[in-house]
């Protein structure tokens, strides 16, 4: 029998991953917008929406104009 190692759990909490807190601060208080996606590196098709405040997204010149 062979022992498989677990990988490295991911750097985000539960509720990131379920889009109930900010990416950047981890905030759940507060109006969350969507921003973006997230996906896992060594499965580049698999990803989830990610939800950020406005004050923690960074500006984008195109988006401002």
């Amino acid at each position: 029998m062979t022992t498989s190692q677990r990988p490295e759990p991911m750097p985000f909490s539960r509720a990131q991953k379920d889009g109930r807190a900010c990416i950047a601060c981890e905030g759940e208080a507060g109006e969350l917008v969507a921003d973006g996606y997230v996906y896992l590196p060594d499965l580049p098709g698999l990803g989830w929406l990610v939800v950020a405040h406005p004050a923690c997204r960074p500006t984008a010149p195109e988006e401002e104009q």
